[in-house]
């Protein structure tokens, strides 16, 4: 079974609202976005400097212990970086 990637997803109306602040994969987010929108109540997923960060952190470490990737890592010739905020 492959490892799905869960992100801190922050789900909010348009009006900024928060419903639904979770570690989620791609296909709970979408899921969870339809249950609401049969509801009546449209979400719309939102990010934020953290939820970047530690997107950027749990790609660096799939790639520091990945074998195939691992010697460019370790190299200093790979590394994936963020934004500054």
């Amino acid at each position: 079974m492959a490892k799905t990637i869960k992100t801190h997803t922050l789900l909010a109306d348009k009006g900024g609202a928060v419903w639904v602040e979770a570690q989620l994969s791609e296909t709970q987010v979408k899921r969870v976005i339809n249950m609401y929108k049969r509801a009546g109540i449209d979400l719309a997923p939102y990010g934020s400097p953290n939820q970047v960060s530690e997107q950027v952190r749990e790609i660096n470490a799939f790639f520091t212990n990945d074998e195939r990737s691992r010697p460019f890592v370790e190299a200093g010739r790979f590394q994936v970086i963020g934004v500054g905020f």
